[in-house]
């Protein structure tokens, strides 16, 4: 069989990271396996206060914290661990509905996607424990996106209440704090979970670079496309197909692919074959 030449592009986008690239092997959240359930508890940031949100509104802290502590409500279901927040906040199912208040108010069991625990006020912040729902749909897709997407998921208040001008700005008044939402695109920017985000490292190769280098082995390559979750959408997604398929990453990190003058990269996302990988490549070129 053809030993497979080592070369250079121009560019490398290498893989993005594992759990085990941060300190204590953590992505930030704590994942539950029980067999025929997952879940996953991690600590995250509901609120801002005393800072213009997206929706050019200010919270007062007080106002919040009272109404967790004095609401019978809240302070019922704090008690008794079952305060919880549904995926995304409730809309009319069409156009023409009305969506009621009565609905507002509720949170709908077979809708919760996760439980909020401990809330407390850390300086401007409001902080709580956060356990995704291993009994609903919703609970499960919020988990999976965090553990399988690395999703930072974010929080929104559902709540009734007024808009008044303190001091000049617009603040809301809080009446009735009813939870907090799961939404991707929170009103505050800082109400997100405190899950580490997989980072991407890009790495620019000019002729004169040592690092980095591609090995053209074909046969490797493809094989570990064939073995991948994402070469089906990456083919699909830009129109390529195992012709393209031109070699791996010195690194075994990745399988590179090329068609007419872009260069795309399949990152190999088990570490276990990452190690074969390398050890592969290391075989052919000794041989």
């Amino acid at each position: 069989m053809k030993k497979p030449s080592v070369n250079n592009f121009c560019y490398i986008a290498e893989q993005t990271s594992f759990s085990d690239d941060y300190p204590n092997g953590q992505f930030g959240y704590k994942l539950f396996d029980k067999g025929n359930r997952m879940y996953v508890v991690f600590e995250g940031i509901l609120q801002s206060f005393g800072v213009l949100n997206r929706n050019g509104r200010y919270y007062q802290a007080d106002n919040v914290m009272n109404c967790i502590k004095t609401d019978p409500y809240i302070t019922s279901m704090l008690a008794q661990n079952s305060w919880m927040g549904e995926l995304e906040h409730p809309s009319a199912t069409y156009s023409n509905q009305e969506l009621k208040t009565e609905r507002l108010l509720q949170v709908l069991p077979n809708n919760t996607s996760h439980f909020i625990r401990r809330p407390r006020l850390n300086g401007n912040l409001l902080e709580a424990t956060i356990q995704t729902d291993s009994g609903t749909e919703a609970g499960r897709n919020m988990a999976i996106k965090i553990v399988d997407g690395k999703v930072i998921p974010g929080f929104s208040a559902r709540l009734l209440g007024d808009l008044r001008q303190v001091n000049g700005r617009p603040t809301v008044f809080i009446k009735k704090l009813i939870t907090y939402d799961y939404v991707l695109f929170p009103s505050h920017k800082e109400a997100l979970g405190k899950v580490n985000s997989p980072y991407a490292e890009s790495v620019k190769v000019t002729e004169s670079a040592i690092n980095g280098k591609i090995i053209f082995f074909e046969e490797l390559a493809k094989n570990l496309m064939h073995k991948s979750e994402g070469a089906q959408v990456l083919y699909e997604s830009f129109g390529l197909n195992e012709d393209d398929v031109v070699g791996v990453t010195e690194t075994g990190n990745s399988v590179v692919l090329k068609e007419k003058k872009n260069i795309y990269v399949c990152p190999v996302s088990d570490k276990t074959v990452q190690t074969k990988t390398r050890s592969a490549i290391s075989d052919w070129l000794n041989s």
